[in-house]
């Protein structure tokens, strides 16, 4: 923690990221974002406590199509206006263009909506219906729309996050950071290109992980290991876990010539599992049969992916993984990459964020997402990534079952169980999706800090008082 000017205490919080952008109109191609994206936005509907959502009262009718809601008088901008319905709506219908998974789900009539002059115009599928209730109707080729549209309004799929702007296109007809306005839990202000929030009395900065280490909040363990002085103690934090798991586990190019034979990326899958047994006791992580737990649905009694032999492929000098982030290198690809070297395999490393195009042509990918109340949130956002579909085109088995969980809405309630039972099926024949490990998600606090980082059932990140 560091004193400002003012003499007063600011705690200082590690989002993993290496700048910080509220950008709405981008995908978050960088998942390291959402460390404080998840902590300060407020999500359309916050279903852990629906007073702190923007929207109050919803109604989803699926027989049209349709979404009619009224905005809380507690959603506010920074300046204290209240949020309209009309900023409501549009950021909903912008939001949704601006998302991989658009051809899906879109508001009708809305195909110039960033345009220059958007907000002058009128569109067939928003009804602005007082200053505080709207109603909008969608159209798309998905199944389970209610569940579906629910999801990307909560914060459940992070990849598709959307909310509202206050932008005005005729004077700012492009997105620019420096007159950004959100909604958020926290107040927030800039000062010389860094962010600060008011939480609870206490002021806390927005770090970016080019400041390294001596931060008071870390969101994931892979930080808090990197970046914790290495003189402090583990227990000198206060550690909270999350309800749900989160699965770690491998995509592999289906264009690559290192991995053209299913014996190839078997070999590889078995050895990664057999390094997450011999850690799994301690760092408490769990080895899952497949990709689901046996109480889950989409569980296949016949398969488990092997963990116990160890025979690495021949004729390989390198092997090109792409990662989403730098921290997703956590301790089990370490152990990986030193396993392989010592075997005469060099492992280089790509990002998805710095290099998107060398990623494509990477040998395979690595990926961390959550599981929630049998739920597996990973394969929603598998599905509306085009990136991880150009690693799968030659699988066409894959393909299929997840063609087949896209147009059923499968992984979103209510659960599409023979779906999920022919993905597991065809990800196993095929050798295609690794699942490595099960893991829960844990927040890092410092034990003197008068507030404590929590993490709630739907993965928002909020603060609390200390009460220890």
């Amino acid at each position: 923690m560091i004193n400002n000017k003012n003499q007063s205490m600011t705690f200082r919080y590690c989002t993993g990221a290496s700048s910080i952008d509220f950008n709405p109109f981008s995908d978050a191609k960088n998942l390291k974002n959402h460390g404080y994206l998840l902590l300060l936005l407020k999500p359309y509907i916050d279903k852990d406590n629906i007073n702190d959502g923007i929207l109050e009262n919803y109604i989803f009718n699926e027989d049209e199509n349709s979404l009619e809601a009224t905005v809380s008088l507690q959603a506010t901008w920074q300046d204290g206006t209240p949020v309209s319905s009309f900023e409501a709506a549009m950021g909903i219908a912008k939001g949704l263009t601006h998302r991989e998974f658009n051809p899906y789900l879109r508001v009708i009539g809305t195909e110039k909506i960033n345009e220059i002059g958007w907000e002058k115009n009128q569109y067939q599928g928003i009804e602005i219906i007082s200053p505080i209730k709207f109603k909008i109707y969608f159209e798309g080729n998905i199944k389970n729309f209610k569940g579906v549209l629910e999801d990307i309004l909560s914060f459940s799929t992070v990849n598709n996050i959307i909310w509202p702007v206050r932008l005005n296109s005729s004077m700012y007809p492009e997105y620019n950071p420096n007159q950004f306005d959100i909604i958020s839990k926290y107040p927030i202000r800039s000062e010389k290109e860094k962010y600060f929030i008011k939480v609870l009395g206490h002021q806390v900065e927005l770090c970016t992980n080019n400041e390294k280490t001596n931060y008071d909040f870390y969101f994931n363990q892979n930080d808090f290991e990197k970046y914790k002085s290495p003189q402090e103690l583990n227990h000198n934090y206060i550690e909270k876990t999350s309800d749900n798991e989160h699965t770690f586990f491998a995509v592999f190019n289906s264009n690559s010539r290192l991995f053209a034979t299913k014996e190839n990326r078997a070999n590889i899958a078995t050895i990664l599992r057999n390094l997450a047994f011999q850690i799994s006791e301690v760092d408490n992580i769990n080895i899952s049969p497949g990709h689901f737990n046996k109480t889950e649905p989409g569980s296949h009694i016949e398969i488990n992916w092997p963990y116990k032999t160890d025979k690495i492929p021949k004729n390989m000098s390198e092997i090109k993984i792409s990662i989403s982030y730098p921290s997703i290198k956590n301790k089990l690809l370490n152990l990986f990459e030193e396993k392989m070297k010592k075997n005469g395999v060099k492992i280089k490393w790509i990002s998805i964020f710095e290099n998107e195009k060398e990623a494509l042509h990477a040998d395979m990918h690595f990926m961390m997402d959550r599981v929630q109340n049998n739920r597996q949130i990973w394969i929603q956002n598998i599905l509306k990534s085009n990136f991880i579909f150009h690693y799968l085109k030659n699988f066409p088995k894959t393909l299929a079952a997840l063609h087949d969980l896209t147009f059923k809405s499968a992984c979103t309630l209510p659960l599409n169980v023979k779906s999920l039972l022919l993905f597991e099926t065809f990800v196993f024949d095929e050798s295609s999706i690794v699942p490595i490990y099960r893991y829960f998600l844990k927040t890092f606090t410092r034990k003197n800090s008068p507030i404590v980082l929590n993490i709630s059932e739907n993965k928002e990140l909020y603060f609390s008082l200390n009460k220890n």
